[in-house]
C-alpha cells in the first residue's frame, strides 16, 4: 500500500485475519508490507531519477546521499521499528541513498517483522472482541471516508 499512497494497513490486516484466519492472515499481511516496500523503493528511485537534481544539492540531501551503506541499512531497520514513522517516508528516504535494492529488502523486512507482529496482536485482539458485523461496518465506513476525502482532494486539485 505504500506505493499507492496512505491507506491504514491495520484495516487490511484485520480483513486478512478475519477472512483467512490468523496464520494465513499474518503471512499475507507481512508479505504485502514487504512487497509494498519493495515496489515503493523502486518507484521512488525511478521517480527521483526524473526530478530536477537541484534540490538534491542541499546539505541535508547531500548528507543522506553520502551516508555509508552500513549506516543506511541500520537506519532503515531502526526507523521501521519506531511506531508512527511513516513507512513511505522511510522508503522514499532510502531510495535517495546508495543502498542496493537487495540490502534495502533485507533491512526493511527485518524492521517490518516486529512492527507487523505488534499490529497483528492489536488487530487480533480487536477482531476477537468485536462482532464481525461491526467490523465490516467499520471497515466500510473508514473506506468510504477515505474515498470522500480522495474525491474532494481530486476535485480541489482539478479546479
Amino acid at each position: 500500500m505504500g506505493a499507492v499512497g496512505f491507506f491504514p494497513s491495520f484495516l487490511l490486516t484485520s480483513l486478512n485475519i478475519s477472512s483467512l484466519g490468523l496464520t494465513i492472515g499474518v503471512i499475507l499481511s507481512l508479505s504485502g508490507e514487504i512487497f509494498g516496500a519493495i515496489v515503493g523503493f523502486y518507484l521512488y528511485r525511478y521517480g527521483f531519477s526524473k526530478v530536477n537534481p537541484k534540490w538534491l544539492k542541499r546539505p541535508f540531501w547531500r548528507y543522506i546521499q553520502s551516508s555509508s551503506i552500513s549506516r543506511v541499512f541500520w537506519a532503515i531497520i531502526l526507523l521501521r521499528l519506531i511506531p508512527f514513522v511513516p513507512s513511505g517516508l522511510v522508503t522514499a528516504g532510502a531510495a535517495l541513498t546508495p543502498i542496493p535494492g537487495g540490502l534495502f529488502i533485507i533491512a526493511s523486512t527485518i524492521g517490518k517483522i516486529p512492527a507487523v507482529s505488534l499490529e497483528v496482536a492489536v488487530v487480533y485482539g480487536l477482531v476477537e472482541s468485536i462482532p464481525p458485523g461491526y467490523q465490516y461496518g467499520l471497515f466500510i465506513l473508514i473506506f468510504l471516508s477515505f474515498l470522500v476525502i480522495w474525491a474532494k482532494n481530486k476535485r480541489k486539485n482539478s479546479l
